[in-house]
């Protein structure tokens, strides 16, 4: 598993690439101010309607073909989270 900072985009948030191996690759945006996590293009632009809220820890994800990945990404993001001092309160996962 990788984890490379992309870096900020204009509207507040942060661009994440992500990496398991050569099959599972691809880029969560990080909005500080709201503390949701989602995937993204590259460039910034959400795809689909999975996320993650920092504050409950909560994932949620209507399509499970992508559920394993998203909860790995999001774990390390987390942990990195603990790692500064700011963990979230509680981790739980929602399948719908």
């Amino acid at each position: 598993m990788r984890i490379t900072k992309r870096g900020p985009v204009a509207d507040g948030g942060i661009v994440y690439d992500w990496e398991i191996d050569d099959s599972a690759k691809g880029h969560v945006l990080l909005r500080e101010d709201t503390e949701v996590v989602r995937p993204c293009t590259p460039s910034a632009v959400p795809i689909g309607d999975m996320l993650a809220r920092r504050g409950s820890g909560s994932v949620e994800n209507p399509n499970p073909v992508t559920r394993k990945d998203f909860v790995v990404v999001v774990a390390a993001l987390f942990q990195e989270w603990k790692r500064r001092g700011h963990p979230p309160e509680a981790v739980m996962r929602t399948y719908w």
